[in-house]
């Protein structure tokens, strides 16, 4: 066999491998998915027009080494808990007056030991959760969004002080202001 006929050879094999990993990728991604839309009501599912979606912000912080996806995450819907609060990026809800408990999950990424007892703290303090309350109309899409607040210069979860959240709809008008949504600094 000739080089040409090597290379032609091992750039076949290259591209079954090069298919096989993409293929193995593909399957890992669809697996390790996120979780579906959390369902806030009773019953079969509903069609997307016949529901309210609501969606957490995600925002992407760097360290100079690691990147970290913080995120709004929903705690619970009308007085009720969401399980698995973290697995959920978005929320459908009937029609209607709700009132929504959010709080801003911190991304520790797999960090060990002390961490996840900080974000566990964080996430159970009044000063980084809220209780957003609108009208949700069918078919609508909703945003949480959060403006994190810090104490100091660096900008860790051991200086951050409060999160601010307030609500848009998917044409990026305002249903829950900032200042609705804002944490109420004590005053001096």
């Amino acid at each position: 066999m000739n080089e040409s006929g090597y290379r032609c050879q091992f750039s076949h094999i290259s591209g079954i491998a090069r298919a096989g990993f993409v293929l193995l990728l593909s399957a890992v991604a669809v697996g390790c998915g996120a979780v579906g839309p959390y369902q806030a009501y009773s019953g079969d599912r509903l069609p997307a027009n016949a529901v309210a979606t609501l969606e957490g912000s995600q925002y992407l912080r760097q360290d100079w080494l690691n990147r970290y996806i913080d995120a709004v995450r929903f705690a619970q819907v009308d007085g009720e808990a969401i399980v698995n609060s973290v697995e959920h990026e978005r929320v459908e809800i009937k029609p209607g007056a709700h009132e929504i408990a959010v709080y801003f999950y911190w991304d520790m990424g797999s960090a060990r030991g002390l961490a996840p007892a900080l974000v566990s703290y964080a996430a159970a303090r009044e000063s980084l959760s809220r209780i957003l309350r609108f009208e949700a109309v069918a078919g609508e899409v909703y945003r949480v969004m959060a403006e994190p607040q810090f104490s100091s210069d660096r900008q860790d979860i051991t200086t951050l002080s409060h999160v601010n959240f307030w609500v848009e709809d998917s044409n990026g008008a305002t249903v829950v202001s900032r200042a609705r949504g804002s944490y109420p600094l004590p005053t001096r």
